[in-house]
């Protein structure tokens, strides 16, 4: 199971300094967007500062936006490797969101379920489960997520599922041990005395 860095912040400064701890320790890196309507809180989201980045690591760009549709175009540069749009945003556009030159991962709310876009997913082949409220870090983990694991595994075992929020040293295991790709961890790793030890850590659990 990959370990993905999370970087939540509303200064770039901030995401410079994030991305200087964890650059080369896993293979991605995630980059949180929020728009302050999907989400009730507003984060840095400006894509031009990522122009001309050099970074060993791969990254993510997870857009929680009411309208990812509409500023889809400036995410596609050429530092960005992936985007993570949400499926409740959306409606009738997936053909056109999922065949952009870029990876498009789905992204889901915790009370979202996803059988209504199978035919989605099946196109993505890979999504993102929230397990805690879109656009904040350091909340608890929502065990609600498990059960959706389980049922998508078992329809579509091909697809790559990566799981969002509140993933911990505690909790970590229980997502493993279900056939989860990618843990996606902001506060394990960034508010811990050694964020190198703890994604090594976390890699060979």
């Amino acid at each position: 199971m990959q370990i993905i860095p999370a970087i939540l912040e509303k200064e770039w400064l901030e995401i410079e300094k994030k991305l200087k701890l964890v650059d080369g320790l896993t293979e991605w890196i995630q980059l949180d967007v929020s728009d302050g309507i999907f989400t009730p809180v507003k984060t840095w989201a400006n894509p031009s500062d990522l122009l001309g980045l050099n970074l060993k690591s791969k990254l993510e760009v997870h857009l929680m936006v009411k309208n990812p549709i509409e500023i889809l175009e400036a995410w596609l540069v050429g530092s960005i490797d992936r985007i993570i749009v949400h499926a409740e945003c959306l409606r009738n556009v997936q053909h056109e969101v999922l065949n952009k030159e870029k990876e498009i991962v789905l992204g889901f709310n915790m009370e979202t379920p996803w059988a209504p876009y199978a035919d989605m997913i099946q196109s993505a082949g890979r999504v993102l489960f929230l397990s805690v409220n879109a656009g904040y870090q350091g909340q608890e983990f929502n065990e609600s997520v498990l059960e959706k694991i389980k049922t998508l595994k078992q329809v579509m075992p091909n697809v790559n599922i990566e799981v969002d929020g509140g993933i911990s040293l505690e909790n970590i295991n229980k997502l493993k041990e279900l056939g989860v790709d990618a843990a996606v961890i902001g506060s394990a790793i960034f508010e811990s005395a050694d964020p190198k030890q703890t994604i090594a850590y976390l890699t060979n659990i």
